[in-house]
């Protein structure tokens, strides 16, 4: 019987985790589909009041840099925005590491606009499990423009 337990157990803790990754993944989607909809209210949604935005980028001399965004409400400001062009972040190769409420989900971008190819890098998201919801609480990403295999994401909408 206590063989039986175990086992029952361990699967109710794989359900749960395959449950997380698929929240999580689904908030991701979110984020980048109010992106290219330009509603902000669809990425709002899923972000904690004290989340923190960075991003990282070569300064002067190839020196790296380090750019806080300390008042994201400036960019859902900007996603809302009313614009002729369409932003489209589009993802692939999503790694996801999960455990006890906290969560990491890193992955390769490309950001055009309408089609036009505008810059390429890493995102990085933390998520905490707060009152049993995943909240993002964690942004960071990279930009470039160069050395981008913008192939990978052509036909690519998430």
């Amino acid at each position: 019987m206590l063989v039986l337990c175990s086992f029952m157990h361990k699967l109710q803790a794989q359900s749960d985790r395959a449950a997380d990754s698929l929240a999580i993944i689904k908030i991701i989607d979110d984020v980048f589909e109010g992106m290219r909809k330009g509603d902000s209210a669809m990425i709002s949604k899923h972000l904690l009041p004290e989340v923190i935005m960075h991003s990282v980028g070569l300064g002067p001399n190839e020196q790296t840099k380090i750019f806080t965004d300390s008042k994201p409400a400036a960019w859902l400001q900007a996603v809302a925005q009313p614009k002729a062009q369409m932003w489209d972040e589009r993802t692939i190769n999503y790694k996801l590491n999960l455990t006890e409420g906290l969560a990491t989900i890193w992955m390769d971008y490309a950001f055009f606009i309408d089609e036009q190819f505008s810059h390429c890098g890493v995102n990085s998201f933390q998520l905490v499990k707060s009152m049993g919801k995943w909240k993002i609480i964690y942004i960071i990403d990279t930009r470039k423009k160069e050395n981008c295999n913008i192939s990978a994401f052509l036909d690519t909408n998430n």
